[in-house]
């Protein structure tokens, strides 16, 4: 570990902790000399170019330098050789700095967090690579653009300010994929209408007016696809989730289900939240 350290330029007295959060990348967090940071492994089994991801990951940090934002932000990765990872024994490694969670959470700020990445992520000209096949939506006749992926709560930091998290998903898709899943992950818990009211309008606020019509009328369809797809993808049991036993997918996949029924059943309340939160 003081090896890997020593290569992105961290000397000193050095501790390295295994961090028990986390199911695709081995975390570690590390101190040196008074600073915090996330030390991880890229996944090699999931991610099979992780030179991709890392370009990707590199190419959003670049359009949050661009866009220097007061409220949301990304992990700045430390850098060895003009490369954002080194490769060693046979090992993807990346190193960013901690940022500490201590403000609170709110399913506003969970919106606001996730529309302001997007909003800033399509503002200039990069264009990220597929790295999984993660939403397959078929063709929707929408407008392509730059995503994180994995939009759940556990991937923003809620401190003084956000700080969007595991950018290993970020790639190319439908803006609604990503709305959906944090709809999805708002109402995980427990369905409710102000939460989602609250999450859709930090969404439009942190938009800032980048979505088409087409792209509006698309967003519950979006939290339908995703939770469906998810709950299919539990279906396979321990096919796409070798961690857990077949007991636990399948009430995982009734879970989902259970939360895609609440969802349908408040269909039309949901599509006019939206409407009113992008004022159509």
């Amino acid at each position: 570990m003081n090896r890997i350290l020593e290569m992105f330029g961290l000397t000193g007295k050095i501790s390295v902790s295994l961090l028990s959060s986390g199911h695709i990348n081995k975390t570690y967090l590390c101190e040196c000399d008074g600073r915090k940071y996330i030390l991880q492994s890229l996944n090699r089994d999931i991610f099979r170019s992780p030179e991709i991801v890392m370009r990707n990951i590199s190419a959003v940090e670049t359009a949050f330098e661009k866009y220097s934002d007061e409220m949301v932000s990304v992990p700045h990765y430390l850098s060895c050789a003009d490369r954002n990872y080194i490769e060693h024994n046979g090992e993807i490694w990346r190193i960013y700095e901690y940022t500490e969670d201590n403000s609170g959470y709110s399913p506003y700020r969970h919106g606001f967090a996730v529309g302001r990445f997007l909003k800033i992520i399509n503002s200039c000209e990069i264009s990220l690579e597929t790295v999984l096949n993660l939403h397959d939506f078929g063709d929707m006749k929408l407008p392509i653009r730059n995503l994180h992926g994995d939009t759940k709560a556990d991937n923003i930091i809620f401190g003084e300010r956000l700080t969007v998290i595991d950018l290993d998903t970020a790639m190319q898709g439908y803006i609604c994929a990503d709305y959906g899943d944090m709809i999805r992950s708002v109402t995980a818990d427990k369905f409710s209408l102000i939460a989602v009211s609250e999450a859709t309008r930090g969404f439009a606020e942190g938009l800032g007016g980048l979505l088409t019509a087409e792209e509006i009328d698309s967003l519950y369809s979006g939290i339908v696809l995703i939770i469906s797809e998810l709950a299919e993808r539990y279906s396979g049991e321990q096919k796409n989730f070798p961690n857990k036993t077949a007991e636990q997918c399948l009430a995982r996949e009734r879970e989902l289900k259970s939360q895609l029924e609440a969802i349908e059943s408040y269909g039309n309340e949901i599509r006019e939240i939206i409407n009113k939160c992008f004022e159509k």
